[in-house]
Parts: C-alpha cells; sequence; structure tokens
C-alpha cells in the first residue's frame, strides 16, 4: 500500500484495483484505513462511471483503460466496509469525479491528466455509476470482462 512498487508501476502511482484490494486485509488493523482508501479511489472515478486504473497524485496524471474489473472493486470494498463496520454514513459521503475525453473506437486506454470536475456526489451514487457501467453483456447473456474493446 505504501511502496507501490511494482514492474509495471515503478514511478509508486496509487492502482484503483491493488490499494483497494489491500485495504481489505487492513481492516482488521484499522477501519479508518480501508474507509480512507474508498474516499480516495472514488475520487478518480469518472463522470462516465469507470476509472482511472492508476495514477499519479502529484501530477493528476493517470491511465483511464476498458479494464471491466477496476471500477466494481469500488463497490465491492464499500460493501465490505460496512458489513465490518456497520457504519452506513459511509454512503451520504460526497466526493468529485474526475473528467477527461472518453476513449475512442479502437483506443484501449490512455495516459493524460485528469483533473477534478463540478459534479459531486455520494459514494452510494459512485457505486450505483459503477455497476451500472459494468452492464455490459455479449451476445450469450454472460457479462464481458476483461478490457471491452470496441472496434
Amino acid at each position: 500500500m505504501y511502496a507501490r512498487s511494482a514492474y509495471y508501476q515503478s514511478g509508486g502511482a496509487f492502482g484503483f484495483r491493488d490499494q483497494l484490494q489491500d485495504s481489505l486485509a487492513s481492516k482488521y488493523v484499522s477501519e479508518d484505513m480501508l474507509k480512507k482508501q474508498i474516499i480516495k479511489h472514488s475520487k478518480h472515478q469518472f463522470e462516465e462511471g469507470d476509472v482511472e486504473h492508476w495514477w499519479h497524485d502529484e501530477t493528476k496524471r493517470g491511465i483511464r483503460t476498458r479494464f471491466s474489473d477496476d471500477l466494481l472493486w469500488l463497490v465491492y470494498s464499500v460493501c465490505e466496509y460496512i458489513e465490518f463496520t456497520g457504519d452506513f454514513s459511509i454512503l451520504d459521503y460526497e466526493t468529485p469525479y474526475i473528467v477527461g475525453s472518453v476513449l475512442g473506437i479502437g483506443e484501449d486506454e490512455r495516459y493524460d491528466i485528469h483533473e477534478e470536475g463540478e459534479l459531486k456526489e455520494s459514494i452510494y451514487k459512485h457505486c450505483i455509476k459503477a455497476i451500472e457501467k459494468s452492464l455490459e453483456f455479449g451476445e450469450n447473456g454472460l457479462p464481458k470482462i476483461g478490457s471491452r474493446r470496441l472496434e
């Protein structure tokens, strides 16, 4: 959580999925650490519901991708937090979204500057947007997973 150094993130970037996964274990030591990670990560969700896969706080630069699981880690972490603590008030906490150009057809990812937008909503609404964004199904009725490429 503090080192943030992996072969694909050697520059110390925050990973949306990675840090939320790590913070889930921290709830046994510090419920507040999990809560702070949830709040921090909610601020790296785009108004459209998707999230930065990873980012650097110092530069406001991060990578927007089509990964289908990152955004749902916010929802899962919030559910785990509430189940563990009984604290539903986190759902009312308001945080801003970030704004950035939507990925174009055939574009899998883009590293760019993503500024804080004007829209600010509750963690509950952030979770709803994540779920709605994830509801993309294939012709067989199963949810699409991985990096959803648009041709």
